[in-house]
């Protein structure tokens, strides 16, 4: 495997968005490496530390309390951001990942790349459009125990029982509905979790509250670096944009807008002007429109300038203050 390539598994790792395939082209590297530290890549020495400091972040909050070895390695300066006790953890945690053993009973798991929407009906006739770089997981007697745990992003459409609840954690976040259609966005790169009622009413709440009870047209979003939840009135087209095929932004910041525009197609938008970070846009564009075609558009309408470095894969974005 070239560097370029590790370079992009590990990075897709730390972010949370490394398919299973993904994941077992890690494995294999592993068996067949005779490395003991592996450089990150990043211009920036922070970056490496804050890499680092995340990787070593999810680990924890990932691994199971009873498992796994330890392995001792020796780390060559705050400058490296990863070494092999990192990966041999990242590959032991995705193993647990694979396998399911990380939450009991869930032997049922539908995971989407970059670039793809699938529609899934669950055993009880609910329907479920999984977004790009998402995941769910449930159990196969989900009928008796409707429960289930997003990572991304899914629109559900739920068959009403009111003898079974249907539950969905996200994140920080647990939605209960007995039959109705919502948005959960709980990817873990972004700050913001959101969820969107589309029709009926859904209960959200935390580890510790309710936060809220949603109806139509309505969103709750939670901050989850200050736990902070607001309730705000949505045009729920809007929302449910990509679920029809679209790559639609009404307003959102350009982070915002990039990280989507990386989960869908699978690179990383760099800043190089921290400044354009909080620029709002509006657009709009087919989710089959090539990336080429898309950022030529998005430099004629925003002003930003986007430059590819195909050995990375990244967009590096430069510009000046909003227009």
């Amino acid at each position: 495997m070239n560097q370029a390539r590790l370079d992009q598994l590990i990075e897709k790792y730390a972010k949370g968005t490394a398919t299973p395939e993904e994941l077992e082209e890690l494995f294999e590297w592993y068996r067949s490496a005779d490395i003991a530290i592996v450089e990150w890549p990043a211009e920036q020495p922070d970056e490496k530390e804050q890499l680092y400091s995340r990787m070593l972040l999810r680990l924890q909050q990932q691994i199971h309390p009873t498992g796994g070895r330890s392995r001792l390695y020796h780390l060559r300066g705050w400058r490296v951001a990863a070494s092999l006790i990192v990966i041999c953890s990242a590959i032991w945690i995705a193993r647990q990942y694979l396998d399911l053993t990380s939450k009991p009973g869930l032997d049922a798991m539908v995971s989407n790349p970059s670039g793809k929407i699938s529609a899934i009906r669950l055993p009880d006739s609910s329907l479920v459009w999984l977004n790009a770089a998402s995941t769910i997981r449930y159990s196969s007697s989900f009928k008796k125990h409707r429960e289930i745990y997003l990572e991304g992003e899914a629109y559900f459409d739920v068959t009403t029982d009111p003898g079974h609840p249907f539950i969905v954690h996200a994140g920080m976040l647990t939605t209960t509905v007995l039959g109705t259609s919502f948005d959960i966005k709980s990817f873990a790169a972004d700050e913001q979790k959101a969820v969107s009622v589309i029709r009926g009413k859904v209960q959200v709440q935390d580890s510790s509250k309710v936060l809220d009870v949603l109806t139509p047209a309505r969103q709750l979003q939670l901050d989850s670096r200050t736990g902070q939840a607001r309730t705000i009135t949505i045009d729920t087209n809007q929302v449910v944009g990509w679920q029809q095929g679209r790559l639609q932004y009404s307003g959102q910041t350009m982070e915002e807008i990039a990280a989507s525009l990386g989960r869908w197609y699978n690179v990383q938008f760099v800043f190089s002007n921290p400044q354009t970070r909080g620029c709002r846009y509006y657009l709009n564009f087919e989710n089959t429109i090539s990336l080429s075609d898309l950022l030529k558009i998005m430099e004629e309408s925003t002003g930003i300038t986007f430059q590819r470095d195909e050995d990375h894969h990244r967009v590096i974005m430069s510009g000046k203050e909003c227009q």
